[in-house]
């Protein structure tokens, strides 16, 4: 019986460490819902000042998309006359040129999509550089950070003696000065 009342008498302290540790799996699942709540109404609003803008990136990929259901239409057209092609061959000068003036239109669309593409990661970039030099003007950093780098400033210039202040450097000294004998 020893055995049973020792075992009986650890079971309230194991389980106290239990629900310790229950109770701090908890806040911390509370925090992270907090925080992800807070994220979701951050993103919520990027997404209605987004939706807000005239952009002219939407107009460009809702433009991509027709293009794409265009050659999508057209390559079945083309695979529906191939197959016309193995079935009767009298109809194949005229499929041939049917396929010759949609394999133009296909690349043409191609072509213009390529640009579409290659211009909105121009502009997304373009709008990335503002937005770090948005960030940048409102800290005060930028302009620091780029002049010390350039002219090879340092931040904190050693002082000698405090009451004269810091070091300075002559340039071209054209004549030295006299001895006092």
């Amino acid at each position: 019986m020893a055995e049973g009342d020792g075992q009986r008498a650890a079971d309230p302290d194991r389980l106290a460490l239990e629900l310790g540790r229950e109770r701090r799996k908890k806040q911390m699942l509370e925090n992270s819902i907090f925080e992800l709540r807070n994220t979701v109404t951050e993103l919520e609003k990027r997404l209605s000042s987004i939706e807000d803008e005239g952009n002219e990136w939407k107009t460009r990929y809702e433009t991509q998309v027709e293009l794409n259901k265009q050659l999508e239409r057209q390559i079945r057209i083309l695979q529906d006359k191939m197959e016309l092609i193995r079935g009767n061959p009298a109809d194949k000068f005229s499929i041939v040129h049917t396929f010759d003036q949609m394999s133009v239109a296909y690349h043409k669309a191609n072509d213009e999509r390529r640009m579409y593409l290659s211009e909105i990661l121009q502009t997304s970039a373009t709008v990335k550089i503002v937005e770090r030099q948005k960030t940048d003007a409102l800290t005060g950093k930028g302009e620091n950070q780029i002049l010390r780098g350039r002219y090879s400033v340092p931040g904190n210039p050693k002082t000698v003696n405090p009451q004269k202040g810091s070091i300075k450097k002559t340039i071209g000294v054209k004549q030295l000065p006299k001895l006092k004998h």
